[in-house]
């Protein structure tokens, strides 16, 4: 009886490896907006929309890309979102990397970037997708820009990271306002743009890599309480 608990210890062990603690610095979580473990065979509903190779393995969500595509493979979800915290567990296998992107319709407006040596936020250029929008006689949202959507994509914030093949890490990516927060491995990035106060109708799972396999588990999705709203300021 000893031995079988000290080898589930151990599998415990193994299994949480790299996901430490989780920290709020722009936030406190509110409203649960999404919640999806994987358990099931079949993709969630919510998960069917994109590119790539993408399915449910030893519980977790495994997307990969293909070369057909010509394109990262991805998982859009769609939900109404403004102020928000997007928690959930991923690793890699092979050479590839993962980006979180979050959008307002069509347009990209961030993403966050974790490769096995660095992580990354950036403010992504607005400028064809909104022409494409404006076409089409879609709904701008709140434009912050106000039309200027000619700025290139800009990396806010970078760090290095020293992350490993195959091992789970917990990623908490906090969006507030104009703040953009992702830690990953106990690194925090932080990027500030007036861009980020669009608003947010979808975001996205990507994985880059033909080689290579991104895993993403325990996903739960929260309205983010701006920590001044909670002190008074």
């Amino acid at each position: 009886m000893k031995t079988v608990y000290l080898f589930c210890l151990a599998g415990l062990f193994v299994a949480s490896a790299g996901i430490g603690k989780t920290e709020y610095q722009l936030s406190t979580p509110g409203k649960l907006l999404l919640k999806e473990n994987f358990d099931q065979q079949d993709l969630p509903k919510l998960f069917t929309v994109g590119r790539g190779d993408w399915k449910i393995v030893d519980g977790a969500l495994r997307g990969r890309q293909l070369a057909a595509d010509n394109h990262t493979a991805f998982r859009k979800i769609y939900l109404d979102h403004y102020n928000v915290i997007y928690e959930y567990d991923m690793k890699l296998e092979g050479e590839g990397f993962h980006q979180l992107l979050i959008n307002w319709d069509l347009v990209h407006i961030a993403k966050g970037v974790i490769r096995y040596d660095s992580a990354a936020v950036f403010k992504i250029k607005e400028k064809n997708k909104r022409d494409q929008m404006k076409a089409e006689r879609r709904d701008q949202g709140l434009n912050p820009l106000k039309g200027n959507w000619t700025e290139p994509t800009t990396a806010l914030d970078e760090v290095p990271l020293k992350l490993e093949e195959g091992r789970w890490y917990h990623v908490v990516i906090e969006l507030v306002g104009d703040s953009l927060r992702m830690q990953v491995d106990g690194q925090t990035v932080l990027g500030k743009h007036i861009g980020l106060t669009e608003k947010k109708d979808n975001f996205g799972f990507q994985s880059g890599g033909l080689e290579s396999y991104l895993y993403v588990d325990n996903v739960r999705i929260r309205e983010a309480i701006p920590l001044q709203e909670l002190s008074g300021k």
